[in-house]
Order: structure tokens, then sequence, then C-alpha cells
């Protein structure tokens, strides 16, 4: 076995395979020390109920040093989690637009989810919130991360509100 792995990690050396960087991201909607969070409007998350924690969101600023494939994966439903609703924006801040989303994933098997994608160099947003708290730029099919959420999560989706994301990004060699 470890002959075949020195002969796999040659082949890819030789091949010129990219590296890649993986960032884990988890937390919990319901989490007020959890300085990722906002509500659904975009101002400070709320607490004081299960559908006003359902409707929290997590964003992460995500920067592709280069041109390539990216890949998230859901870790945190399978060990009882959110449903998760994820978005990717363009740009950083309330001026990121409309990348993609979980939808077809999210309304069909729902669960935890692995999305890849091929993305040019820049920065990026990801939010992830519980099923089917869609940002409003994808649910009209125009505008920005500022113009907020649906609100649209339901807390029968949060689970015991925690989440897990694995971000694979190409790097430099």
């Amino acid at each position: 076995w470890v002959l075949m792995g020195l002969i796999e990690l040659a082949a890819l050396t030789i091949a010129g395979a990219s590296q890649a960087q993986t960032v884990v991201h988890s937390g919990r909607l319901d989490d007020p020390g959890n300085l990722a969070l906002i509500s659904s409007s975009g101002a400070a998350p709320a607490f004081g109920s299960a559908q006003a924690v359902a409707n929290n969101v997590a964003l992460y600023t995500l920067t592709m040093p280069i041109a390539g494939l990216l890949s998230i994966v859901s870790t945190g439903f399978a060990s009882g989690g959110i449903d998760p609703y994820f978005t990717i924006f363009k740009g950083s801040g309330a001026a990121g637009t409309f990348v993609d989303s979980n939808y077809v994933q999210a309304f069909s098997t729902g669960g935890d989810f692995s999305f890849t994608a091929s993305l040019a160099a820049g920065d990026y947003s990801i939010s992830l919130g519980a099923f089917a708290n869609m940002s409003f730029a994808e649910n009209l099919g125009a505008g920005t991360l500022g113009d907020g959420f649906t609100a649209l999560g339901a807390s029968a989706y949060t689970g015991d509100s925690s989440y897990r994301l694995l971000v694979t990004t190409p790097v430099p060699e």
C-alpha cells in the first residue's frame, strides 16, 4: 500500500496537479457568540424564539487565490444539525451578487450537500442558513447579498442548530 501511495503521489507531481486548501467553518445558529451570524434582514442575529434562530444566517468570506475548482461539503446535518441552505455570492459584503446555491438538492433530497464549481480568482461570500431561508438575490433572480434573505427558515429544520462546512479551494503551486 505504501508503494502504491508513493506511485500515486509521483504521478500527481508529474502531472502538475494543483494544491488545495481546506478550511472548516462550523458553529451554531443559536449561539450569540457566533460572530458569523446575521439575521435574514442583515441586522444583528435574533435568538428570542426557535423561528428567529431558524432565520439566522452564517456569512463567511472566501478568497479564490487562483481560478479553479471550489468544493463545499456540508457534514453537520448527519450529526444532528441544520438542514442546510447555502448560497455563494461573487464579491464580499453587501454588494455580492448571486452565483449559485444548493437549491435543487435542498428542495429534492435535503440534508448534507456536496457542491463543486469552477470559479475565477477573487473574493466570494458564502451564506449558510436553515432550509429554506434563501437570499432575495436568488429568489427574485436579481439583487445582492445586501438585499437580505426571505426569512423562510423553518425551526423544524434546525436540528440542534449546529452546522459544519468543509470549503476546499485551489492554491498556487
